[in-house]
């Protein structure tokens, strides 16, 4: 994944390389291997590119000081795919005459083939990347076509992967050209005066919020406060697109004196629970109507969202009476080929929408079972996932800057929440009194969250500076605390460079339980559900060998608070309502866990080693 950015304006007063420079440091969390910025002047093109963070270069290169009357200028920032992260790697590429210059979001899968045959037909290459054919394949197009249109759509019909592109010529100094397959590209226009393309909306909330979303096999001629939409298969009659408007602040995209993108993610889950509540009933009641018609069942998603999804079953189970597989994107293909059945439904789950492997899968299972219906949860009004769906609720978490995922974490499993009770609702399996007190257990997880935020952050921090010399932890827990374990353990992964492995708390005595040495830690997740007692005699394996035991409990938690060494203490009742809904209100904890092991460890928590946002290439 990477982060693109163009502007082209007719507007004197702007300072072209401020924006640009500003632009794609608000899209460094897509990727910070490398980056450069280009600007067009008097039939030139001027690259200012390295590999490093935004602001390392920017010192060293000045990344905003353009020519004078530049008007039009492309910005990329790059986590590495094909080449490593180097100077030469980094984007903008450009065509044997310095002339067409690429910035690419995506993977072309066919480039060893194109590069041969550029090679034979005399162009040279600098890079690595499959990046770099493209503006040699428009160039080479251009020896018989003049029209840099067609040049450019007959070029990119012959890549086969996923792009987000956006291209300019040196000769075209009014003129940026973008396509899109299968990576995200937001068009966005302020009329007669300035066009901004990115692939994603906070590139250029601060200027604009109306904005186009292009679809697959779509390309723009962007000029100053225009855009002309075309099919790539047909670059002669113009599309209709219909503009919408950003809801989103710029305050929401911004830090807002946090420190980092994800420490205020975190301290914004009770609001995006508030605004998630609101989901319309309407939309909840198709989907729980869909999944109740439905004899098979499939959920499916990745990372961060996967162990959302695991919660999620766990709640609907509980109402629907009916089993849900849960199978990672990656491998849905792999294990249905043979066994899909005839009007099955599958959950698609994804933060941006735009998961590559996600994407493939949903196809896949419309193309194998016409029948098959997708019904899908995600935070991203327009993506590509929304358009592939039957039906789709949209988390309310608002923009998500931090790689690691922790606002829309807590929005998917309250979202399946809802539809569990609006299933819960239809069946009529529990009685209205009831569904009440789950509904009531469900809108308290704000205030929960609010009053752990108030009490116990220093306690976390005592936790992580005693813990700080250890590499490797276990997250222990039962039934659908299993969920919180894997998804707790996964942001100390992500961020904090710890080995850890989140697991069932029974199933760990099968061989974890062998590396067990005095002061190994273990976190135990243990709401007070129908699984404490049997977690209690897991503890007691575990202590038994020395390990240090810390354990997430509820407020008025007495007997495993007496076997731990330090408990982390979530203000809510250890009722069987509030237990449900335990992965909402007990994973904070372990998100601020993990967020100041990362400070300990002189580690930035919005910049993951070797991870970006949204995974868009296989």
């Amino acid at each position: 994944m990477c982060g693109i950015f163009g502007i082209v304006s007719n507007q004197k007063s702007i300072n072209i390389g401020k924006i640009a420079l500003e632009s794609i440091r608000r899209l460094e969390y897509r990727g910070y291997d490398s980056c450069g910025i280009l600007s067009q002047y008097n039939s030139k093109l001027f690259v200012k590119k390295d590999a490093g963070k935004i602001d390392d270069i920017h010192k060293k290169l000045k990344l905003d000081e353009f020519p004078n009357g530049s008007k039009l200028a492309l910005a990329h920032t790059r986590w590495a795919t094909h080449g490593s992260p180097t100077k030469i790697n980094s984007h903008p590429h450009l065509d044997c005459e310095d002339k067409i210059a690429v910035i690419h979001n995506g993977i072309i899968e066919n480039f060893i083939e194109l590069k041969k045959e550029l090679l034979s037909k005399g162009h040279f290459f600098k890079s690595e990347t499959d990046t770099e054919i493209i503006p040699h394949l428009i160039e080479e197009n251009m020896k018989t076509n003049k029209n840099l249109k067609e040049a450019v759509a007959n070029a990119i019909k012959k890549c086969k992967g996923a792009y987000g592109l956006a291209i300019c010529h040196a000769d075209y100094p009014d003129t940026i050209i973008v396509v899109r397959r299968e990576s995200p590209l937001i068009v966005g226009i302020e009329e007669g005066k300035t066009t901004y393309c990115a692939s994603d909306i906070p590139a250029f909330l601060p200027y604009t919020r109306n904005c186009y979303i292009l679809e697959d096999n779509e390309m723009a001629i962007l000029k100053a406060g225009t855009a002309e939409f075309y099919d790539i298969n047909d670059c002669d009659n113009p599309k209709q697109k219909e503009i919408q408007l950003i809801k989103w602040s710029i305050d929401a995209a911004e830090k807002g004196g946090y420190e980092h993108f994800m420490l205020k993610e975190i301290y914004e889950e009770p609001s995006a629970l508030r605004r998630t509540l609101k989901i319309p009933n309407d939309s909840l009641n198709k989907f729980a109507e869909i999944i109740l018609s439905a004899e098979r069942i499939y959920i499916t998603a990745a990372g961060t969202s996967f162990y959302a999804a695991l919660a999620g079953k766990f709640i609907i189970t509980k109402f629907l009476g009916k089993y849900i597989e849960a199978i990672e994107c990656s491998e849905f293909k792999t294990q249905l080929i043979n066994s899909l059945e005839e009007n099955s439904i599958i959950i698609a789950i994804s933060q941006s929408g735009e998961t590559i492997d996600l994407i493939e899968a949903v196809r896949w299972a419309k193309e194998y079972r016409p029948s098959a219906k997708i019904i899908s949860i995600t935070n991203i009004v327009g993506s590509t996932l929304t358009r592939h769906s039957d039906n789709i609720i949209i988390t309310q978490a608002g923009p998500e800057i931090g790689v690691a995922a922790t606002k829309t974490y807590v929005t998917q499993v309250l979202t399946f929440a809802l539809i569990a009770l609006e299933i819960a609702k239809l069946t009529k399996n529990e009685s209205q009194e009831e569904i009440q007190k789950y509904y009531n257990a469900l809108y308290s997880t704000p205030e929960i969250i609010e009053k752990f935020f108030e009490k116990n952050v220093e306690l976390i921090k005592y936790i992580v500076r005693n813990l700080e010399k250890n590499l490797n932890f276990f997250f222990l827990a039962r039934g659908i605390s299993i969920a919180t374990a894997k998804e707790g353990g996964l942001k100390l992964k992500e961020v904090a460079c710890r080995f850890v492995e989140g697991y069932s708390a029974a199933h760990a005595k099968h061989g974890p339980i062998s590396l067990i040495r005095e002061g190994y830690p273990i976190i135990f997740i243990a709401p007070p559900d129908e699984t404490y007692e049997r977690l209690i005699g897991n503890l007691m394996e575990f202590k038994s060998r020395g390990g240090t035991i810390i354990s997430l409990v509820v407020e008025d938690d007495d007997k495993i608070t007496n076997l731990s060494d330090t408990t982390i203490r979530i203000p809510q009742p250890g009722d069987k309502y509030h237990n449900l809904f335990s992965p909402i209100t007990f994973i904070p904890a372990l998100q601020l866990l993990a967020y100041y092991a990362a400070l300990e460890h002189n580690l930035d928590p919005d910049k993951p080693l070797n991870l970006a946002k949204t995974v868009t290439v296989h």
